[in-house]
């Protein structure tokens, strides 16, 4: 995020927030109320009585939590003061340098942090613990150790206990001891403080994590018995309502999520994630509508605009969403940013566009074998048969088996290159895979003709099991039938010489076109 949106978002957020101190916006984070703590740190930023330093380093905190990295750095820088050096500011510096991916920088900063403190700050062993697995895990184990040595400073302090089961709770995977350590720390920081909705939230995730959704979604209630206007547990009972299919339930709780978090874009797009897993496009498009009304650029309406519409077949606005979405500053595109980029640039025509996403979205996850086959799809509709069938290929050695789907097209385009016989062979898959489906038969007859002799008649039995299988819808195949009939009426009049049948086919293609010229020679030649 640039400086000038950064001034532009504290001037609001400091226009709504009055009277609120740094322990208010500590405990924000705590609650996970991110845009909420950071309305109270714009304002004490520009507070004279509050300590800059601190303010810039949970701001720093905010941001980096709200999935805002590049933020997060700028207040990190503002917080290091050459003079005092002060830990905190060897902490801040230590997180820089783990979103540089520099764990040994990160770690000297650390261990200056600690020095500087003289071992005896349980906030600063906080701190850094948070760091190594918040927002992302880095070190679990040494999290885990910096928050055991806090809790060991400050044994009745909930945050840290509740910090430390979420810290054993991400070591449950490695640990069958770490979900029981995790549950301990939650209900202790309860024992210490009855009232804390954020211990029974951390309950009900694990609950969830093991997916006993009944006691998952019985704790996030006890949670709404404290605090009914506490906006994150209307998110995780609504994923919980989820997860036990209870739509209508899930979605009345996002919308109360949304409904207390004003001004809070993260809120509206977790409800538009929600409502897009559902397959509620509609009402993504909708709510996404909504949120664009009053932030025309922000780059998750767009998104989900972009995918929303693609779902609902209206391309043309779902591939302006994506234009628009793509041309925004600084934009980092996620990949299913360009999976429905290139999805929708090749529904509206825009092959180059089309190309260019789809390379980029299979060399992001080459292993989705839907969208190599999408790619090819795409690549024979330009009339690039050759990458085409490069990339049908490709699919098939790296997913197995091709779609029936896959093999027509295969067919075709080897047709179009005039390899005969591996359109044949393509044919022959499409029809083991989709034996009812008449086009099959059609175009391996067709194929047919181009191997060996006419007279030979190879493309007979697919020609036959064509109209046996289109016959009965044969007008909405006009001139494929009348092709197939014509074939069979030319082979009983030339090679069975039974002018009876021959006529009988033959009649039936001049039912469907009377003027076809091809069949009135034909018959002319019977009589």
């Amino acid at each position: 995020m640039k400086n000038v949106t950064l001034l532009a978002v504290a001037l609001l957020m400091v226009a709504s927030v009055f009277g609120q101190t740094l322990q208010d916006a500590q405990r924000e984070l705590d609650n996970e109320n991110y845009f909420k703590a950071k309305q109270v740190l714009f304002k004490l930023l520009h507070d004279g009585t509050s300590n800059k330093s601190e303010v810039a380093y949970y701001l720093g905190n905010a941001y980096l939590k709200s999935d805002d990295a590049d933020s997060a750095k700028l207040f990190y820088k503002m917080v290091f003061d050459p003079d005092t050096k002060s830990p905190m500011s060897y902490v801040a510096k230590g997180r820089i340098a783990l979103l540089q991916k520099n764990s040994n920088d990160a770690k000297t900063n650390f261990d200056q942090a600690l020095r500087g403190s003289k071992y005896k700050n349980a906030n600063i062993y906080f701190e850094i613990g948070d760091a190594y697995f918040r927002p992302n895990i880095i070190d679990l184990q040494a999290a885990i150790s910096n928050l055991k040595s806090a809790l060991d400073l400050d044994p009745k302090n909930t945050s840290i206990m509740l910090e430390l089961g979420d810290a054993y709770l991400e070591n449950s995977a490695t640990d069958p001891q770490g979900g029981g350590q995790a549950m301990n720390q939650y209900q202790n920081a309860r024992g210490v403080n009855s009232n804390l909705s954020i211990a029974w939230i951390k309950e009900g995730r694990l609950d969830m994590r093991g997916q006993i959704y009944d006691q998952a979604i019985d704790a996030f209630k006890k949670a709404l018995a404290i605090d009914q206007n506490y906006p994150i547990v209307h998110k995780e009972l609504g994923e919980a309502y989820y997860w036990t299919k209870q739509y209508d339930k899930m979605i009345d709780e996002f919308q109360k999520y949304v409904a207390l978090s004003p001004g809070d874009s993260k809120a509206r797009v977790a409800l538009l994630e929600m409502l897009f897993r559902n397959k509620a496009y509609d009402k993504v498009a909708e709510e996404a509508g909504k949120g664009l009304k009053s932030d025309p650029n922000n780059v998750d309406y767009l998104r989900f605009q972009m995918y929303s519409n693609f779902e609902l077949k209206r391309y043309k606005e779902g591939s302006d969403a994506a234009n628009t979405l793509f041309a925004v500053p600084g934009i980092k595109p996620k990949p299913r940013d360009y999976i429905y980029g290139a999805r929708l640039a090749g529904q509206v025509g825009d092959t180059a566009r089309a190309f260019n996403y789809f390379k980029i979205a299979i060399g992001n996850d080459s292993s989705n074998c839907d969208l190599v086959g999408e790619y090819a799809k795409i690549l024979y509709g330009a009339k690039h048969y050759a990458d085409a069938i490069n990339q049908y290929n490709a699919k098939k050695a790296r997913c197995g088996d091709l779609k029936a789907l896959d093999y027509y097209y295969i067919g075709r385009a080897s047709l179009l290159l005039d390899d005969s016989l591996g359109a044949d062979t393509a044919f022959g898959s499409f029809i083991a895979k989709s034996p009812t489906t008449p086009d099959g038969y059609y175009w391996r007859a067709r194929t047919n003709l181009k191997i060996g002799k006419f007279e030979d008649y190879n493309s007979l039995p697919y020609y036959s099991d064509y109209i046996r299988l289109a016959e009965p819808t044969a007008a909405s195949h006009k001139d494929n039938m009348i092709e197939s009939y014509q074939y069979l009426g030319v082979y009983y009049l030339e090679k069975v010489k039974d002018k009876a049948k021959a006529k009988e086919y033959l009649q039936k293609a001049l039912e469907l076109d009377p003027n076809d010229q091809n069949t009135i020679e034909f018959l002319k030649q019977i009589k």
